[in-house]
């Protein structure tokens, strides 16, 4: 679906019938990176995006192991750690553990694997490169030895020393990926805050209920009402320009809880979730 006018659908992309679309990364070339879970295959697939054009370049992506033959976490425990240039970090699971293991950076123009390693720990972004450490035991007491790679090449550029306070430092110069990214999250608007001001002022009734985005004249508010009679809830997203509703959707209704944390801004472009399988870009032009 495609609109020429600021404010409406600029494309829609639908994962799939069965798919759960889970995380959403934006790299350096205007790439949307993205996750889905697809239950009834038990397969977690990833997906690449031109944000201005809504192009697929890459779908149904399964991450496999260096083998190129067997899928990486039995193709359903792997998720996006995070991006950084113009490439995808994705990991795989220790096994029966939540903990992350392995990291591999893709192309997701192409899915080529510039590189990976199997037993890699990925911690974060800094200044010089990716801050990792590789799990070990010594004496039967686990260790980690942390490293910085190269995030083009997966080369090690230097390994802090183990025990001191350099790498709690380094941990604690992390930057969050939102803020990194330049991504722009809901947040719900307290009583007395800018966001149930500006709220208020557009004509929102209790909009200590709405989680809210707002930059500038531009406003995006999401409301989720419960319906008692059905037991389901209905979240409805609506976004305004200066004072004026540009858009209106509903994100979900008659779903068994409300469609919270489901929309985000990046760039010039509000993305939100309609149901649990599409994702759905507006042009805001703010």
């Amino acid at each position: 679906m495609k609109s020429g006018e600021p404010g409406g659908p600029s494309w829609v992309y639908n994962g799939g019938r069965d798919a759960l679309i889970w995380r959403l990364s934006f790299t350096r070339n205007g790439l949307l990176v993205g996750q889905k879970r697809c239950t009834e295959g038990r397969r977690s697939l990833f997906f690449a995006i031109e944000e201005r054009s809504g192009r697929v370049v890459l779908d149904d992506y399964l991450l496999l192991l260096s083998g190129g033959t067997q899928p990486a976490g039995e193709g359903w425990f792997t998720g996006i750690e995070t991006v950084s240039g113009n490439l995808a970090y994705l990991h795989a699971y220790h096994e029966n553990s939540p903990e992350h293991l392995g990291l591999w950076a893709v192309d997701p123009e192409t899915g080529r694997v510039a590189w990976s390693h199997a037993n890699m720990v990925y911690c974060g972004v800094l200044q010089e490169g990716l801050l990792v450490y590789i799990p070990s035991v010594f004496a039967g007491f686990p260790e980690r030895r942390y490293l910085i790679v190269d995030p083009l090449t997966g080369d090690g550029l230097r390994r802090p020393e183990a025990g001191t306070l350099e790498i709690n430092a380094l941990r604690d110069s992390v930057v969050p990926e939102e803020r990194r990214q330049e991504i722009m999250l809901p947040e719900f608007a307290a009583p007395g805050s800018p966001r149930h001001d500006a709220l208020q002022e557009i004509g929102i009734d209790e909009p200590e209920r709405c989680e809210c985005i707002a930059a500038g004249s531009f406003a995006a508010a999401a409301s989720h009402d419960h319906d008692p009679h059905t037991g389901g809830w209905r979240s409805v997203i609506r976004i305004w320009s200066e004072r004026r509703l540009l858009h209106e959707d509903v994100m979900s209704e008659k779903s068994p809880r409300p469609a919270l944390n489901s929309f985000l801004l990046h760039g010039r472009g509000l993305y939100y979730l309609k149901g649990e399988s599409e994702l759905v870009a507006v042009d805001i032009r703010i």
